[in-house]
């Protein structure tokens, strides 16, 4: 099973004559994505008593979770993101200083349902605040103390939701250092270290035991394990939207890995694997939005043999 927990909030398109609201939030986008291609998928978040958290209650509903627990706070509105597009790129200004997003508890996640090949994914933007990070840091210590679940770790990283670079910089280091499939993008890569070379930055940052990608954006992905990286090349698409593209990305690695935990050790399959959550990645940009726009498993393969015969 794959257990999704974090950050589940509204996107906010706004072009000055209409405004869009669109279910988000990393960790709710890999969820729901996920779905696509492994049968187990649980998340765990939170939203506020408002119509936007109602929104999103309702379309979690509606996607088939195992066990799923949205928390709903009287005191607290749904997380907000305005999203702000040009040519298909997307930037975030974040309206979550009272959000509900990394208000999360312990006592919600109920441990004893969780095996030992599970893969439990947790979202950053909780980082930013002291709950969020007293959360992360428990839910780790419960989880190592307990289980052999796998913690899987999207970096995401964003500095304006933080005091300072420098502070976003410690946290992120000290967080990426306790899990064991990590995702970054290439910028966000160089951001943690002065070396050059893409290896050398992975052999400074990861144990032998963790497993990476890093998304390339149109270039493709980047697999990295125990000294041995694998680069993979994308398809091209002219994008309509961004927003979520990495997302989608992911959840298709982290169902992979979940159907053949085994896989990272098969070169052959790394490729399939790394080949075809590429193509999510590409196609999740030409929609608006981050749910929903990913493609199920027969267009994957459609997209795959069209492009083999053009």
């Amino acid at each position: 099973m794959l257990i999704s927990i974090g950050e589940i909030l509204v996107d906010i398109f706004d072009d000055g004559k209409h405004q869009d609201i669109l279910p988000g939030g990393a960790p709710f986008n890999v969820a729901c994505n996920a779905l696509l291609y492994t049968d187990q998928v649980s998340f765990i978040g939170a939203v506020g008593n408002d119509n936007n958290g109602r929104m999103l209650i309702d379309v979690a509903n509606k996607k088939g979770f195992t066990n799923p627990h949205i928390k709903v706070l009287d005191n607290r509105y749904t997380s907000r993101a305005i999203v702000s597009l040009k040519d298909g790129e997307r930037s975030f200004r974040f309206e979550r200083e009272q959000g509900a997003d990394y208000i999360l508890d312990i006592n919600d996640i109920d441990l004893s349902s969780i095996k030992d090949k599970d893969i439990i994914h947790i979202g950053s933007l909780m980082l930013s605040f002291k709950e969020g990070r007293d959360f992360y840091f428990e839910l780790i210590k419960k989880i190592r103390k307990n289980l052999k679940a796998m913690i899987s770790f999207d970096i995401n990283y964003r500095d304006d939701i933080f005091s300072s670079s420098i502070e976003a910089k410690e946290i992120f280091l000290k967080a990426l250092k306790e899990a064991d499939i990590l995702k970054f993008s290439i910028e966000e890569l160089s951001l943690f270290s002065k070396k050059e070379k893409n290896e050398d930055i992975l052999s400074e940052l990861l144990n032998d035991n963790q497993i990476a990608v890093i998304t390339l954006g149109k270039d493709g992905s980047i697999f990295y394990h125990n000294g041995d990286m694998v680069k993979v090349d994308s398809y091209q698409v002219k994008p309509v939207d961004t927003t979520g593209a990495g997302d989608a990305f992911y959840s298709y690695f982290l169902a992979s890995l979940v159907n053949d935990p085994d896989f990272i050790n098969h070169h052959e399959k790394i490729i399939s694997n790394l080949t075809r959550a590429n193509v999510v990645g590409a196609l999740a940009t030409q929609k608006k939005g981050a749910i929903g726009v990913a493609p199920n498993k027969e267009e994957i393969e459609a997209f795959i043999k069209n492009h083999h015969n053009s």
